[in-house]
């Protein structure tokens, strides 16, 4: 057997003007991560699915340098992710996540960067996972978060400042049981010099000295913070504890007792969160959004008289960095992927307009600077988000409406591979699989738009446009809503038919809705119903209109029960598999939804039948086809959940199909697709029953 990567959809271009240069219209970041200040005042960014550093002036207006390339030399990264500035050479400490090392960048005034020393890849330290940095009197901090200890436990390692491996945490001591680490990402450090860990996989905070002894918070006697929906980052700032997640698109803030403040709200998903030289700025990343803002915050606001009182606070975004990811063939935030291609595909008519297609992608470019010269400076946080998308999506409305005007459609739309593209609030398709292949072909979505899958009726349903092309099934995690498109080879687009569903919790409803199959022996749409726990079957008519054929399932971990099922794949016999996510486990139905068997159980591997968070799963030639969100790899079984071949690799690299945040994948003619919302690109592979076990990549 074999899986093998071929090729990727999404372009990863991100070529600079020569610099210094403007950073309005010349910067397309790609899912950045870490921020600091160097000893100049420079801005320094992780642009890290560009596997680059770019260096910004205080005020982000200019471009002053960047540095690295993608690969594994001493001047190349694979996913820089954290930085750390050292606080009095001039170096900072950079975590190489993928290639599993840290850099320390030697930089000057004229910003001549070099990395000077790589560590921590040596067999005897063996970084996993190197995340979150800290520094204090000399010694150097890392979280590493995929680290293997026991029982599973990730770790903290600590080296000098020159990179000398001195020691490891495992566990910290605190309370009548030790407390253990998992997947940890931010490090901070307080004034005192204790560590502060956003122990991201259960969801807390945990403070310590440098030799993990815990140092209880005064407000709850604990060494952590607790009751947060998520950690994925700390920062103490001003004698506050900032945590980026704690509440959902918010920052929630402490004292350094560890009582609540308050928080600011009006974010999607911050991370990194660093105070710039003016007391009442701070420097904070978005990935998803892919941009890094500049915010106004009074932090002093946030005081003792509004402790427990869910005090919300304002924040005012100064500055954004971060062009639009519209650009041509360009992916932001793509989720699931349904369709196929093959080789007797004609040209897209697109591909006869190259000039008038730059042009226009200039022209829209320059109509987003028009709209961020317009907002008004210090736009609270809530009102810039909500303005952003907005403009996106009249900007989305215009593409369309010029597409249809220039007649800009597929010669043959029967066998396209259709794309969510959820940050741009639009499903793509490509005829060929290029890199450069996608092409908007829908009308604007709402936002949330996640799950995919082509539908193709028994019968010609009334108002079909044409029953020889697939309609398409897009399920949105936000409004609970499926909507069932066809596409309308007249104005070139996908077009609304029907829509079901709607958000709640009755069985004719839908919660957070993520992967959508159709079950082939009956032609039913199954939809794994994630925020309900269950799996929700529906069906169309013949007159086109859509019926709840029933629903199965409830929260738990016996069998008959999920917790946050991802995922389904229908087999011609009638079996239902379905990715029972945080129970890491597959879940095997049969067609009367009753529990036949299962198969997999927690931990790491990717050549085995562990499984860390489970996201996806399909069907094809026999085979089982799972992807495996914490260990990055692509399982294949047989149908009686054997384990047969997998691929694995975590990190950027566009050449080896490594991921980072893979979504919901897609098999079709022994060809897997592998949308990575994080890296903006599809990941082709193909699976060859005849070849042995594929090497298991870095």
């Amino acid at each position: 057997m074999g899986i093998e990567f071929q090729s990727y959809i999404g372009s990863v271009g991100a070529q600079l003007p020569k610099l210094p240069c403007p950073v309005e219209g010349n910067v397309s970041l790609n899912t950045p991560v870490g921020s600091c200040l160097d000893h100049f005042g420079n801005v320094w960014l992780a642009d890290t699915a560009h596997n680059r550093i770019l260096v910004f002036d205080s005020e982000l207006n200019h471009v002053l340098a960047q540095f690295g390339s993608t690969g594994e030399g001493p001047q190349q990264f694979n996913m820089p992710f954290r930085l750390l500035a050292h606080p009095a050479k001039n170096w900072i400490y950079v975590s190489d996540i993928g290639n599993q090392r840290i850099h320390i960048l030697h930089y000057d005034a004229n910003l001549s960067v070099q990395s000077i020393h790589q560590f921590g890849n040596e067999v005897e330290v063996g970084l996993k996972g190197p995340n979150g940095l800290a520094f204090y009197q000399g010694e150097l901090c890392v979280a590493d978060e995929f680290y293997e200890g026991a029982g599973g436990a990730s770790r903290l390692a600590i080296f000098s400042e020159a990179g000398q491996y001195l020691r490891s945490i495992h566990e910290i001591e605190g309370g009548k049981e030790p407390i253990h680490l998992l997947w940890p990402q931010g490090l901070s450090m307080d004034d005192d010099g204790f560590l502060y860990v956003a122990n991201t996989g259960f969801d807390t905070v945990v403070r310590c000295d440098w030799h993990g002894k815990g140092r209880p918070f005064a407000g709850n006697g604990k060494c952590y913070l607790d009751g947060l929906e998520l950690a994925r980052d700390v920062s103490v700032i001003q004698n506050r504890i900032l945590i980026p997640g704690a509440k959902a698109n918010a920052i929630s803030i402490y004292d350094i007792d560890g009582e609540l403040q308050g928080m600011l709200d009006g974010f999607f998903a911050p991370i990194q969160i660093t105070q710039m030289n003016n007391r009442d700025q701070l420097l904070i990343t978005e990935p998803i959004l892919a941009s890094l803002q500049l915010h106004h915050v009074s932090l002093p606001s946030f005081s003792e008289q509004f402790a427990g009182k869910s005090y919300i606070g304002e924040s005012k975004v100064v500055k954004t960095v971060g062009d639009d990811r519209g650009s041509p063939g360009q992916f932001h935030f793509v989720t699931a992927v349904a369709g196929g291609i093959t080789q007797s595909n004609h040209k897209h008519y697109r591909q006869k307009y190259p000039l008038i297609e730059n042009w226009l992608s200039h022209q829209f470019s320059l109509q987003e600077q028009f709209f961020k010269a317009m907002q008004p400076a210090g736009m609270p946080s809530w009102l810039n988000l909500a303005v952003t998308a907005q403009s996106e999506w009249v900007q989305r409305w215009q593409q369309t409406w010029l597409r249809v005007i220039m007649n800009d459609r597929f010669e043959d739309p029967k066998t396209l591979l259709w794309m969510v593209d959820a940050g741009n609030y639009q499903l793509q398709a490509s005829d060929n699989g290029h890199a450069d292949s996608a092409s908007p072909v829908s009308l604007p979505m709402l936002p949330g738009s996640l799950g995919i899958a082509a539908y193709k009726p028994k019968v010609p349903l009334p108002g079909q446009v044409d029953h020889e092309v697939p309609m398409i099934v897009v399920g949105n995690y936000l409004s609970g809503i499926v909507s069932l498109l066809q596409y309308d080879s007249r104005i070139g687009e996908l077009v609304p038919y029907t829509f079901f569903g709607g958000l709640g919790a009755e069985p004719w409803q839908l919660n957070k809705p993520q992967g959508i199959t159709i079950d082939p022996s009956t032609n039913d749409i199954l939809i794994a119903d994630s925020g309900n726990h269950r799996i929700s079957r529906w069906r169309i008519d013949s007159e086109g209109e859509p019926g709840l054929v029933g629903v199965f399932g409830k929260l738990g971990a016996e069998h008959g029960e999920f917790h946050t099922p991802s995922d389904i794949a229908a087999t011609p016999n009638g079996l239902i598999y379905i990715t029972d996510q945080f129970n890491n486990r597959i879940e095997v139905y049969d067609a009367d939804n009753q529990w036949k068997w299962s198969f997999g159980q927690e931990g790491y591997g990717a050549s085995n039948d562990n499984f860390l968070l489970p996201t996806s799963i399909d069907y094809d030639s026999g085979h089982l086809f799972i992807s495996d969100l914490v260990n990055r790899s692509i399982k294949v079984f047989d149908l009686e959940g054997n384990f047969v071949d997998s691929f694995s690799g975590f990190g950027a690299d566009p050449g080896k199909g490594q991921l980072w945040m893979p979504y919901l994948l897609h098999v079709n003619n022994s060809k897997v697709y592998l949308p990575d919302c994080a890296l903006n690109r599809i990941n082709v592979y193909h699976f060859d029953k005849s070849k042995k076990l594929a090497e298991v990549s870095g």
